[in-house]
């Protein structure tokens, strides 16, 4: 029987993960919604612009995390 060897954690230099895509996918659909020029209803608009806030905050946050993290390294 063949035991699986592969790595876990770490994604391979350069290629993004699956978060960061599904990250990337949603601020864009959220930026999409939100200029749209067609008369979308409320409620939808709302949820995009609360989803964009939201990723924005995430953003922010992770940055954050990233920049303490190479402080505390160098």
């Amino acid at each position: 029987m063949k035991e699986n060897q592969e790595t876990v954690g770490l994604p391979e230099a350069g290629k993004p993960t699956i978060y960061e895509r599904i990250k990337e996918g949603l601020a864009v659909a959220s930026q999409l919604v939100v200029a749209s020029p067609l008369k979308l209803p409320p409620k939808i608009v709302a949820v995009a612009k609360y989803l964009a806030l939201a990723l924005g905050v995430l953003e922010a946050v992770e940055s954050a995390a990233k920049n303490r993290r190479e402080e505390d390294e160098g």
